[in-house]
């Protein structure tokens, strides 16, 4: 992991769309497992209710990484979160 994957999973603040936006800038950048790594950490750090876009983007990635069945895990937290997200649950913040 670079220092600078290090520097942003260390920042507690950063919303959904900061997250995506870095994780791209690291993937165009060719530094693609920074950017899994990047959503990894953010995922299971993070108690935002809205991280469904999140979770869509890791898995959209991880399937450009042909690895299908992490894709798959990461798209079925994807409709959860977006499920609880539009019900107004707050289970989404456990996942």
């Amino acid at each position: 992991m670079t220092p600078y994957t290090t520097l942003v999973i260390n920042t507690p603040s950063l919303s959904p769309q900061e997250v995506i936006a870095k994780a791209e800038q690291l993937d165009h950048a060719g530094q693609t497992h920074e950017a899994l790594e990047l959503y990894r950490q953010w995922l299971k750090n993070d108690r935002t209710h809205s991280k469904y876009s999140v979770w869509f983007n890791y898995g959209w990635l991880l399937q450009k990484q042909n690895h299908p069945s992490e894709a798959e895990q990461a798209f079925d937290h994807w409709i959860n979160s977006y499920k609880d997200h539009m019900s107004g649950s707050n289970t989404a913040a456990a996942n």
